[in-house]
Order: C-alpha cells, then structure tokens, then sequence
C-alpha cells in the first residue's frame, strides 16, 4: 500500500527528506497499524480505506508529531479518531432529517432504530486492553516503593493502613508514596507518548 495523493496545499512546505521519513515510519509499523484497522472495522476493504484515511490525516498533522514519541501510539490515536468520525457520518440518526423519517420513510418500508447497547465495542476493548498494557509496562519504571503502593491501593484495593503495615511504615508516608508514584506514573506514561 503506497502513501495515498495527498493534496497539493498539504505538499507546499514539505520537503522530500521529510515525506521520505513519513513513508518510512508508516513503513515499519505498516502491519500494526493495518491490525488495528481490520479489528475496528472487522472487514478487510473497511480496513484499507481506514488506513489510507489515517495516513492522509498523519501526513497532513505530520508536523504535530513530536519527535522521540512512539510513532505507533500517535498514529493510532489518529487512526481511532477517524475510525469514530466515520462511525458517526455513518450513524443512521444522524442521516435522518427526523425521527419520524426513520419510523415512517417515504417508501413505506419500516426501518428498525439501533437500541443502545453500553457493553463496550471490540474497538473500546482493544484501546483498553492497550491502555492496560501501557500501564503495566510503565509500572515496571517506578521505583519499587512507589511501585509497591501503587499495586496494593489501586490495583488490590487495600486500605491505607494495610499498606502501611505491609511496608511497616504510617499511614501519611503512604498517602505520600501513592500521591508521588502515581504522579511520577503519570510522567512516564506522557514521556512514552500514550497520552498528551
């Protein structure tokens, strides 16, 4: 797959060197990037178009990329909100002019309206099960005493005072070391290009 036309206006201040490093970044996580797309759209021609959108939509935002991030997670956060922009040109309430057209339509035909369902998309999953990860490996960064309190508050729902007496300390300096590691956590998580 080729790097899509992309619109003269979008060309103007580029220069070759920089479309040639774009192509390559997309290049190396081209097979990455193309699982995302088919577990969104769960159809192989879906997914290519979805693909081509995000990477029209990365070469003209090119310039926000900040050097140094994980290209991958910036790309696919671009291709997650095209993903959600074409869900919602596509949402059938948003086509009807009215209510009523989608009950009553002018060729009779009775159409169903889509029941809201609050379990979470294969998309949401994916994106969480990534956030999940992403936490976790950054995790592994905090130094262990951070680390330690970070997992037992939030993640094994132990009380202060439980955490205290697990790394026999008091209770204010564990409200200190959860209140620091989860900021230093936070730091790393940012550093790592997962979210801005």
């Amino acid at each position: 797959m080729n790097l899509p036309v992309l619109e003269e206006t979008t060309l103007v201040t580029r220069t070759d060197e920089e479309l040639r490093r774009f192509q390559g970044m997309i290049g190396d996580h081209r097979r990455r990037a193309y699982t995302m797309a088919f577990q969104l759209t769960r159809n192989a021609s879906d997914a290519e178009d979805l693909m081509q959108d995000t990477f029209v939509k990365a070469w003209k935002g090119f310039d926000s990329y900040m050097p140094g991030r994980p290209f991958l997670n910036w790309l696919l956060r671009i291709m997650q909100r095209a993903y959600l922009d074409s869900r919602r040109r596509d949402n059938p309430i948003r086509r009807a002019e009215s209510l009523n057209s989608m009950i009553s339509p002018s060729d009779g035909e009775v159409q169903e309206l889509p029941i809201a369902d609050h379990a979470l998309t294969p998309d949401q999953e994916l994106l969480q099960d990534e956030f999940r990860r992403e936490i976790h490996a950054s995790l592994q960064e905090l130094p262990e005493v951070y680390r330690g309190a970070i997992v037992m508050c939030d993640l094994e729902g132990l009380s202060y005072s439980e955490i205290a007496d697990a790394q026999k300390t008091t209770i204010g300096t564990v409200r200190s070391r959860i209140h620091r590691g989860r900021r230093l956590l936070r730091e790393i998580v940012q550093k790592r290009g997962f979210i801005s």
